[in-house]
């Protein structure tokens, strides 16, 4: 047997220390990864925690506020793609054109006309989105259900004001195509401007039989159905959510309205009474007094004779010395 020369015995015990984690597959050098891992998203978990606090409730909303930002991307995309013998166009539903033409009808007497674009719908849309952000933002911390019925009924009023866009620049999308066209064959303006291209040799003279042309008609881009598919799919989370966090029982929505009419009044105000709450025990009615038999002047006379009789005034004792005695007889003779 050979012996270990001694640089090789520090080897040794190295070696048979690693041997039993390779006989168990690697398992404990796998789980000290895995607690290194946890270890490390602990603190984001930890900060993480109050926001989906926050969010409880609210995923619905959430979600709606999302997709309507998506919505108000795809607001800006080309939502109508036409192409004709002059060019190609594109068209947003705020009536912005991205045009690449020749000017063939230039010259022409009555060019075709510029396709008119109501963008009233899709200004709306970003009003709309406007509003569900600031609410689902807001509702994160008061939670009141205000703003709740706000925010679902502005997703639903989003899905609306999409789908009516879709439909008008569906309505639009031949005005459009008609942009890009070479106007009418037998105008001379028309004529001498697919003349000057084919001489320029931007393109050929268009002749009937001569060459095969390909062009595809008008439609919807595929930002268009996005757009409408998102703004769709906000109002469904914001209503499931609305659902989910009501209380249970029928929608009860009031038809009448109680209309109060205040009227200045002339006097000064008054104090109301105070209500009179209810005895516990019932109390027996008063019995109905009888009037009394005696007249009113009865009465009176029996408080006079009641009161003590007052002292007539006597007359006053002459003075003596102010007394004259009276004539006698010889006297008055």
């Amino acid at each position: 047997m050979v012996q270990p020369t001694p640089w090789q015995a520090g080897k040794t015990p190295q070696a048979q220390a690693v041997s039993p984690s390779r006989a168990a597959g690697g398992a404990p050098r796998r789980q000290v990864d895995i607690a290194s891992t946890l270890a490390t998203l602990r603190p984001l978990l930890a900060m993480l925690r109050p926001l989906l606090v926050l969010c409880r409730g609210n995923w619905g909303y959430l979600g709606a506020a999302i997709g309507s930002v998506i919505t108000l991307y795809a607001l800006f995309q080309p939502w109508v793609n036409a192409s004709s013998t002059d060019g190609k166009i594109k068209a947003t539903p705020f009536g912005k054109f991205e045009i690449s033409s020749s000017l063939v009808a230039l010259w022409s007497g009555s060019p075709p006309p510029a396709a008119k674009i109501n963008g009233t719908w899709a200004v709306l849309a970003c009003i709309t989105i406007a509003v569900i952000i600031v609410a689902a933002v807001v509702n994160l911390r008061a939670h009141t259900q205000a703003l709740s019925t706000l925010v679902m009924g502005s997703s639903i009023a989003l899905s609306l004001f999409v789908v009516f866009a879709l439909v008008h620049m569906n309505g639009k999308a031949p005005d459009v195509r008609n942009m890009v066209g070479n106007g009418p064959t037998r105008d001379l303006g028309s004529q001498v401007g697919m003349i000057v291209r084919w001489a320029s040799g931007n393109s050929g003279y268009a002749l009937p039989g001569v060459r095969r042309y390909t062009w595809t008609t008008a439609g919807l881009t595929s930002w268009a159905w996005f757009a409408g598919a998102m703004a769709v799919v906000s109002a469904v989370a914001a209503i499931a959510q609305w659902v989910r966090n009501r209380p249970a029982g029928p929608i009860q929505i009031p038809l009448r309205m109680p209309i109060v009419i205040t009227r200045p009044s002339s006097g000064p105000a008054q104090p109301a009474p105070e209500p009179q709450q209810p005895s516990a025990s019932p109390q027996p009615a008063p019995e109905p007094q009888q009037p009394s038999p005696a007249p009113r002047q009865a009465s009176t006379e029996a408080a006079s004779q009641q009161a003590p009789p007052e002292a007539a005034p006597q007359p006053a004792a002459p003075d003596p010395a102010t007394k004259r005695p009276s004539p006698g007889p010889d006297q008055t003779s």
